[in-house]
């Protein structure tokens, strides 16, 4: 089983709380996280650089890159929690 998973979604549609409680669900994991929009690519170190991408990223459309153990929890926290996303 890959220990990978991503995920699109649209930044204007989420609710900063549920990434918020996202970003606690990967590093309880300690599971890496990567953003990429169309002009932008990085790997989240903390929390506040997750929610700037998502404040500040001007695409309709971003991806989500989750790396580590894990992954079938993150994949159900999502599905129950994340409802505007598209998994890839």
């Amino acid at each position: 089983m890959p220990n990978i998973i991503s995920f699109k979604f649209n930044p204007t549609t989420l609710k900063l709380n549920k990434f918020i409680d996202f970003y606690g669900f990967c590093s309880q994991w300690n599971q890496n996280i990567y953003v990429y929009g169309k002009n932008e690519a990085q790997k989240v170190h903390r929390l506040s650089e997750l929610l700037s991408f998502i404040l500040f990223s001007h695409d309709e459309e971003c991806l989500i890159v989750i790396e580590g153990s894990g992954i079938n929890e993150t994949r159900d926290y999502i599905s129950k929690n994340l409802k505007n996303v598209q998994t890839a």
